[in-house]
């Protein structure tokens, strides 16, 4: 007889209502969205061992504990570059509309309003890699770069070579990867940086045994940044790797977007750089690009970034106003808006987007690899289309889309969508992985894909511009892209076999965890 047999009935009873009774209470008291809450109480009840699993490795609470940690710190990058090079006054010739959208930033992210200098639209990987590659080998003084993935291939060495060379001429290069992100990436891939005086900071290391109530592995840094002399910035949506970077070949299908700012506006992305930068090490870096002594060995790095000494978050503010570049761009407005589940608004890009597709009043374009929504951005890509918006959604089809599970749960979204008069189109070129926005005359390029990943767990960064033409040019990249398309209708879908309900509607129950 099993030792289980030998407990009485009452005893495993009563034990699984205590257990029930914790759960609950501890679940609750989390304050999640109310169907994450649902989810994860019924899997603890019904599924105990796969439910504690879920529940040790996606605990929210280590996040709540460092917002804690970043109200009480005395340095925070963002809120001290906040008066920097901004616009004091909104323009005369904004519209009612795009200025609520910038009320809407700046109170939920602070995330000041700019003017860049100049901005490209880097829509092939070509022009990408050309324009990245010439951006690092004319760095002066320092180059900052912030990836979820960083592959050890063509691209990614030739990408770490260039960093190396500037970091041998003297230019302070810090490079910040997410490790789950990056998962197999060997250590050696940046010896040489190191060695030549780089500096390398792995974001959340994932520890096992993962630790009930203390597990990160579910919050990710998906953010896509490079700042070269604080006067040029890139951010979109790709990766470092042959897929994104490659030539040819190389680029194995992929279609992404990046964008190139000059000027004031690049203060945004370095200002949430040097944020994850100290968030990640606990190591203040200063607006002249002095490295902490002492950071030359890999090792070392790895394990300060795991430890965050408090005494460095207790420096002085090295951010003051005579740091800050003059006001000199007079470019495109700009806002670059982080978000991530340690700021005070952890949904702080869905809300914008929200927002700029609800003020739409001609259109309201989409282009996203992954597109799992949740119900209030469901409700207003429906009613906009309903009031007379032009609304397209452009996703991946699902033979070329990486994750075939995201593509089935994206097809379950579709009928409600199309009945209320929303266009969706799926890109048969290769993989779409371009994530941006357009809304009437507002346009959004980042990291965020539209999906309850992006909006409400993972670290990311968008840059929102409040400019026709910029705007214009990407509604090209837009049209460009929809001729590789085809338009999924409404009596596409009228008679879908056994096989296809099961297929997406299986695939949407896990749609929030995707």
């Amino acid at each position: 007889m099993g030792f289980i047999e030998q407990i009485p009935r009452w005893v495993l009873e009563l034990g699984f209502v205590a257990y029930a009774v914790v759960v609950s209470v501890v679940v609750l008291l989390e304050r999640r969205r109310p169907t994450a809450t649902l989810a994860l109480l019924l899997s603890l009840l019904f599924l105990p061992v796969v439910g504690l699993i879920a529940y040790v490795v996606f605990s929210r609470r280590k996040v709540r504990r460092k917002r804690k940690d970043r109200r009480r710190r005395e340095i925070d990058p963002l809120a001290a570059t906040e008066g920097m090079a901004n616009v004091d006054e909104l323009p005369e010739g904004l519209p009612e509309d795009q200025r609520g959208l910038v009320r809407l930033a700046l109170r939920s992210t602070a995330a000041p309003l700019r003017r860049a200098a100049r901005v490209d639209l880097l829509h092939t990987a070509d022009a990408t890699r050309e324009s990245v590659l010439s951006a690092i080998r004319g760095a002066t003084r320092c180059v900052h770069a912030e990836f979820y993935i960083w592959r050890d291939d063509d691209a990614g060495r030739a990408i770490t070579a260039a960093l190396t060379e500037r970091a041998r001429a003297g230019v302070q290069v810090r490079v910040l990867i997410d490790q789950l992100g990056s998962w197999g990436l060997e250590r050696d891939h940046f010896e040489a940086l190191i060695a030549a005086g780089g500096e390398l900071a792995i974001f959340g290391p994932v520890r096992v045994p993962i630790r009930l109530g203390r597990s990160r592995v579910n919050f990710r840094n998906h953010r896509k940044i490079i700042t070269v002399d604080g006067g040029i910035g890139f951010v979109g949506g790709l990766n470092v790797g042959d897929e994104y970077f490659g030539s040819g070949a190389d680029a194995q299908g992929w279609r992404d977007l990046f964008v190139r700012l000059e000027g004031d506006a690049v203060l945004g992305l370095e200002a949430t750089f040097l944020d994850d930068w100290l968030v990640t090490t606990g190591h203040v870096v200063d607006l002249e690009g002095k490295r902490p002594e002492g950071t030359h060995a890999l090792d070392a790095r790895v394990r300060r970034s795991q430890t965050a000494p408090r005494e460095a978050l207790q420096r002085a503010n090295p951010f003051t106003p005579e740091d800050a570049p003059p006001q000199r761009s007079d470019g495109p407005l700009v806002q670059v808006i982080p978000s991530g589940p340690d700021l005070p608004v952890a949904g702080a890009i869905a809300a914008q987007f929200s927002a700029a597709i609800a003020a739409a009043h001609q259109r309201a374009y989409i282009a996203t690899p992954y597109f799992i929504p949740d119900e209030p951005l469901m409700l207003i890509l429906r009613t906009a289309a309903l009031r007379g918006v032009d609304v397209r959604i452009l996703v991946p089809s699902p033979a070329f889309n990486d994750s075939r599970v995201v593509a089935y749960a994206s097809r379950s979204y579709y009928d409600e969508l199309l009945l209320a008069g929303c266009r969706i189109f799926e890109y048969r070129g290769g993989m779409l992985h371009s994530k941006y926005l357009i809304a009437d005359d507002v346009s959004a390029i980042g990291s965020a894909n539209m999906d309850v990943r992006s909006f409400h767990i993972n670290y990311e960064i968008t840059a929102m511009f409040y400019d026709a033409d910029v705007t214009n040019d990407l509604a090209k990249v837009y049209e460009a892209d929809l001729q590789q398309a085809s338009e999924i209708r409404r009596e596409d879908r009228l008679d879908p076999s056994l096989w296809e309900q099961l297929r997406e509607n299986s695939a949407r129950v896990f749609s929030p965890l995707l």
